[in-house]
This record gives C-alpha cells, structure tokens and sequence, in this order.
C-alpha cells in the first residue's frame, strides 16, 4: 500500500494555505489555547453537574419534607463521599466533551487532506480486490503519516494491528505532554484529559473515512517521561 507523499502545488479550495507551508501559530501558543479550551470544559461541566445535583437535591427535600432525621456523623461521610464522586463525574464529562471537540476537528481536517493528497489504492493493478482489512489499515496509514504530521508535524512512530481491526498508534514523544512532569499525579490527571482530544481527532477522522471506532489512549511513561503515549483504535463491526 502506498500514499501520495507529493504536497499539492495548488492553493486549496477557500483560499487556504497550503499544505506542509509554515504556520504562524507558535506550539507554546497552541498549548495555552488547548489547557484554556480544557479549562473552560471543566468550569461548564462543574456548572452543569452542581445545577443537576440542586435539582436533585430539591426534590428529595420536597419528598422529605423535613421529617427524617439525619444523623450528622453519617451526613458528613455522605458529603465526602458525595465530593469525591463529583470531581470524578465532572472529570469524566470534560473528557468527554473534549473528546467531541477533538471529533469535530478531524473530521472535517481529515477531508481537507484526503482531497488534496487522496490514499492510493494497494493495487493499482486490482482495485476491487481490496478487503475491509486492507482498507482500514491503508486509512490508519494515512492518518499515521499525512494526517499526523499536518497537526503535529511528525508521524506517528510506530504502527502495529492485528489485521483483524485493532491498531495501536505509538507517539514516543507526543508534543502536548512534553511539559508535564512524569512523577506527579495532578500532571496524569491531567494528561488523561488533554489526551481525549487526540482520541477524538483520531475518532473524527476515521468517521469521515466510513470506518467507525472506538480510540482510547494509554500512557508509555517509566516515571519519569510523560509524553511517550499510545493511541488504541478498535473498528467496530
């Protein structure tokens, strides 16, 4: 299987720059954009789950109407228990919804790509004898080389698959969790959040391809490096 490597010479429709020239968006900008982004997900998710909670709350008074008695040692340990399992329901939302952004955004960059440098065929002798193996893996490619290094400016480094619908994408040095320290827990709190975006991208742009997935990510970290990370991907069906 092979790809067309040769950027295309034509400005793109919409007058876009072209593909594989300069950005003029420095990465430590991009940075501070996507902890930002992360940031006002978190506040949005803690506002709506604090308001659900309210509600909740409301009702059960109405249903209680003040006639239980509540013994306090037991309302305290309810709290606690009540704040831990917020910060991880509102942790688990903001993933979710970054998740979704990171969708969005490959889907439609996944398209931008694929018309100006398109995925050749394996065999330009027969086509029509590609199987859905065949296919997957010629868009994982795709996506390994050209879709990589338009947002990151580097291919993944390693690819492995079963050849049955599971690939695992290796990123020795992925370039948002560069600045993370390794040996603290807030810092993979908090790269397990910044993370759902690429999944979501990866996600994204396998949609717009006609394969639907599933993407998770896991860390490669050896305590002390925090950036080597893997990307999962299970076709569905």
């Amino acid at each position: 299987m092979s790809f067309s490597t040769n950027a295309d010479s034509s400005t793109p429709r919409g007058g876009g720059p072209l593909l594989g020239t300069p950005t003029n968006v420095s990465e430590p900008a991009f940075e501070y954009l996507l902890s930002s982004m992360l940031h006002w997900v978190e506040q949005e998710c803690e506002r709506e789950h604090d308001k659900q909670q309210k509600e909740l709350l409301d009702k059960k008074k109405e249903i209680a109407n003040g006639s239980v008695d509540v013994d306090s040692n037991s309302e305290q340990e309810e709290n606690d228990n009540d704040t831990s399992q917020r910060m991880v329901m509102i942790a688990e939302n903001a993933a979710a919804k970054m998740e979704r952004l990171g969708y969005d955004v490959g889907y439609r960059l996944i398209e931008r790509l694929a018309q100006n440098k398109p995925m050749a065929p394996s065999s330009s002798s027969s086509p029509n004898k590609q199987t859905p193996a065949m296919i997957q893996l010629e868009a994982v490619k795709f996506i390994c080389k050209e879709f990589w290094t338009e947002v990151f400016r580097k291919q993944i480094d390693k690819l492995q698959t079963n050849h049955r619908g599971v690939f695992v994408l290796r990123d020795m040095q992925f370039k948002w969790l560069k600045r993370l320290p390794g040996d603290v827990e807030i810092a993979r709190v908090m790269a397990i959040k910044i993370l759902a975006f690429p999944c979501g991208l990866i996600r994204g742009a396998l949609a717009n391809l006609g394969i639907v997935a599933v993407v998770s990510c896991d860390f490669l970290a050896d305590g002390v490096n925090m950036s080597s990370c893997s990307f999962n991907v299970k076709v569905k069906g």
